[in-house]
């Protein structure tokens, strides 16, 4: 049900763009991560600087203007060092992450796109060869062609041996014909340049057979699909991803009610590392920590039963083997928390899920460093409501409380950890609630946030409860 939400979203932005451009939703339903690439029809601006990296569950959506047209395609086996050089396995341009204007080597599955022409033409095309199960969604356009294009099936599993791109005994691409033997007939050239002369190759049938929806040769046009307006773009591992809406409601139904899905999404300008501890005993989430740029979200299953607490961090960098350190947040100088909790000042969404109900709250006693909201979505229940902190404290934080990197405020700590006094920090002869009414501090945090949590003992006006709901927890 979080994904709905998503898709509310996208009705609005096409509502605002209108028919003058088009959204890319590019999304990774693959077990890894991988990294696409896009390359620009000539004379056409380059978008998202040709390249960008997308882990398991992320998506991104890009902004297309009129008359745009290129390709896409992902990467696989990717290794880039922090300037952004390295190598992928396949569909490398140039040994680098933002291609620039740089096509993949092939073999790739590409989609490619010419909009507005007067309508918008799509397809996915093996005529560069196949990496990777891709799909195409077309979302809120007309015409009798206007559908969803897939190529779900693992032709790296089908490929003939001639054909096979291997790496360390595994196959990971399967190359076209005209790139394995660069003969006229299979690359339809010279004598064979022509639809009349140039025929589907028992190779070209292979492709086509496994995604008949695809392009297989240089003439398979008669697939080439045509639409309006915005286009929904998915590089999927699963069946069952192969139209984004429905991929929801199949989620879903497999899903049900014994698990939870928490999508973390970043709607601030800067990039976010997103950090997850689990309560005691209950299992780590992502490997407690990811990346998230402007605009990506991630889905993640929780358990039944699961409790923990996600923050975000902040001004981190780290190294290609995830150690580094971070502003905000930090959680022992890695990328994968991997246990430990983040550094205060941290917002923080805290869950208890199935207990009956689910429990959750943003809190601020251990200070505040990012605007947070919780969205539940599908769920029932009085208390099943948002929770929003969206209010920047760190501008209006008390001196005293202020965490200052570069000159800036960087986050707002709490009484407790300023000052560590038990009548902050509620312990002692202060630990229990008659003792530790709020402070003058604390009331600075209600009145900017008042659905959190300012301290300890503030649980009437900030714990909510939900019964079979999934959540998105957004960032700015």
């Amino acid at each position: 049900m979080a994904l709905l939400h998503f898709l509310l979203v996208s009705v609005l932005i096409c509502e605002v763009l209108g028919t003058d451009a088009a959204v890319f939703t590019v999304q990774n339903k693959c077990k890894e991560t991988i990294w696409p690439g896009i390359v620009t029809g000539e004379g056409r601006p380059q978008l998202n600087s040709g390249g960008l990296t997308l882990n398991p569950g992320q998506f991104v959506h890009i902004n297309a203007p009129t008359g745009w047209s290129g390709r896409f395609w992902a990467r696989t086996g990717c290794t880039f060092d922090p300037s952004g050089k390295g190598k992928c396995i396949t569909g490398d341009c140039g040994g680098v992450l933002n291609c620039a204007g740089a096509a993949g080597v092939p073999p790739v599955s590409l989609a490619e796109f010419t909009l507005n022409s007067p309508m918008d033409f799509y397809d996915v095309s093996l005529v560069d060869g196949y990496n990777l199960p891709i799909s195409v969604i077309p979302f809120r356009g007309t015409g009798d062609k206007c559908k969803a294009v897939k190529c779900v099936s693992d032709l790296n599993q089908k490929c003939p041996i001639e054909l096979q791109q291997v790496e360390n005994g595994k196959v990971v691409a399967c190359r076209s014909a005209c790139l394995a033997f660069n003969k006229p007939e299979f690359c339809c050239t010279g004598y064979f340049g022509s639809p009349a002369t140039c025929k589907p190759s028992e190779f070209s049938k292979i492709f086509k057979e496994s995604c008949p929806m695809a392009y297989s040769y240089a003439y398979d046009d008669q697939t080439k699909q045509v639409a309006f307006y915005i286009f929904t773009h998915c590089f999927n591992q699963f069946p069952m991803g192969i139209i984004h809406f429905h991929l929801l409601l199949v989620l879903i139904s497999v899903l049900g009610t014994d698990a939870a899905v928490l999508t973390l999404e970043n709607r601030c300008k800067n990039a976010v590392w997103p950090g997850i501890l689990a309560g005691s005993g209950k299992p780590l989430l992502n490997n407690g920590g990811i990346a998230l740029k402007p605009g990506e979200r991630i889905d993640i299953n929780a358990p039944p039963g699961w409790s923990g607490r996600l923050w975000g961090r902040t001004g981190c960098q780290f190294d290609p083997s995830g150690k580094g350190k971070c502003i905000t947040g930090d959680c022992g100088g890695v990328l994968n928390c991997e246990g430990a909790g983040g550094e205060p000042p941290v917002s923080l969404a805290e869950f208890t899920l199935d207990s009956p109900m689910d429990f959750y709250d943003v809190s601020l006693v251990d200070g505040y460093n990012l605007p947070m909201t919780i969205i539940p979505s599908g769920g029932t229940g009085d208390k099943c409501k948002e929770v929003t902190c969206v209010s920047d404290l760190n501008q209006k934080c008390p001196k005293e409380l202020q965490m200052v990197d570069n000159g800036k405020v960087v986050g707002c700590k709490s009484a407790c950890v300023a000052f560590n006094k038990p009548e902050y920090c509620c312990s002692g002869e202060f630990g229990i609630p008659e003792k530790c009414p709020p402070t003058e501090f604390s009331k600075i945090f209600k009145e900017s946030c008042p659905m959190s949590y300012s301290d300890a003992y503030d649980d009437l006006t900030s714990t909510f409860t939900c019964k079979g709901a999934n959540y998105v927890i957004r960032f700015c």
